[in-house]
């Protein structure tokens, strides 16, 4: 958890993660930025990304997608389920 876009890149630089889940709209570092930014990087190309936001213009949608998101889904239209899907999707079932 981050409370910021700088929080959030220096929490994924410092340990590694299966699954990035971030919003657009963030304090001193957005969205977009921070997905190019782990897209760039070395080590973290790789690590599945998902935007949830309230913005839910085609444009923006195209946004996240192009600066390298794997999913791009909008707060107001997604049930719990469909965040779900989107996960196992991303990086597979939880196995016990």
């Amino acid at each position: 958890m981050a409370i910021d876009g700088m929080d959030g890149w220096n929490a994924i630089r410092s340990e590694p993660f299966d699954l990035v889940i971030t919003d657009v709209d963030m304090p001193r570092m957005d969205g977009i930025e921070l997905v190019t930014l782990m897209k760039k990087d070395s080590r973290l190309g790789n690590t599945p990304i998902m935007i949830v936001s309230y913005k839910d213009r085609e444009d923006d949608r195209r946004r996240g997608l192009d600066a390298g998101a794997d999913y791009y889904l909008t707060k107001g239209i997604f049930h719990d389920e469909t965040l779900l899907h989107a996960v196992v999707d991303l990086i597979g079932q939880a196995t016990e």
